[in-house]
């Protein structure tokens, strides 16, 4: 019997990912786009992480209607946003493993941001993903960033914020594919999907994703508030 799930899907993003934003509003925040309906839901003190580059950066982060915003406390510094339509996975992680505080982990299509400091492992990782640029089974270049809030117990606030705006920027390529009605998006069994077009690039993907995933209690607490969120649709 074939299997009802699609096959994971590779999209180019209309909207990079990582970018830089310098302009502020009076307040300090940032300049939100009126036509489009755009409003800051929740700010934060936040230390704004991407790749594997644990030292503490603080800044203040701004969840809005359309996507995230930090800015630096310095602010001789730019910042940077990330549109929700980039944002490929978030979630809570409690991982101190590899130095950070609890934060928001989230996987974001793109690279790092241009200039942006990295760790010699990070660097070489870079170095050797470029020879794949030309495999055409590779996954688009994604990016980690992590959101640690300068108050863990705020945690859940920022997961919920998130989840919320998210939920306002549905991806447009989704309603298309609900219409396709083609084979070739299939995989008829576990083994088909373990080994098709992108798969060990897919499946270490969501391995680096699930080691990064920890179901903290007010996560628990928010999914048996609204219990019916994270289901599939029919």
């Amino acid at each position: 019997n074939r299997a009802s799930a699609r096959a994971p899907r590779v999209i180019t993003m209309t909207e990079s990912g990582i970018r830089a934003c310098a302009e502020r509003d009076a307040s300090g925040g940032p300049v939100c786009d009126e036509a489009a309906d755009e409003r800051v839901a929740l700010s934060l003190s936040v230390s704004f992480h991407v790749g594997d580059d644990a030292s503490e950066n603080p800044g203040t982060l701004h969840v809005t209607t359309r996507r995230l915003v930090w800015f630096p406390d310095d602010e001789t510094r730019g910042g940077y946003d990330v549109p929700f339509r980039a944002v490929a996975m978030h979630a809570v992680s409690s991982d101190a493993s590899e130095g950070f505080r609890p934060c928001i982990y989230a996987q974001i299509e793109g690279g790092a941001p241009k200039g942006w400091r990295m760790t010699e492992d990070a660097a070489a990782k870079e170095e050797d993903g470029s020879a794949e640029d030309d495999d055409p089974d590779a996954l688009e270049e994604t990016t980690e960033l992590r959101l640690a809030p300068a108050d863990p117990a705020a945690l859940g606030a920022l997961f919920k914020a998130l989840c919320d705006c998210a939920a306002l920027n549905p991806d447009p390529h989704d309603e298309m594919h609900e219409t396709e009605d083609d084979d070739d998006d299939l995989y008829y069994d576990e083994s088909e999907m373990a080994t098709g077009a992108g798969a060990a690039a897919r499946i270490e993907a969501l391995r680096r994703f699930d080691d990064q995933l920890v179901v903290s209690a007010d996560l628990e607490r928010h999914v048996a508030d609204d219990p019916g969120r994270f289901e599939d649709d029919e």
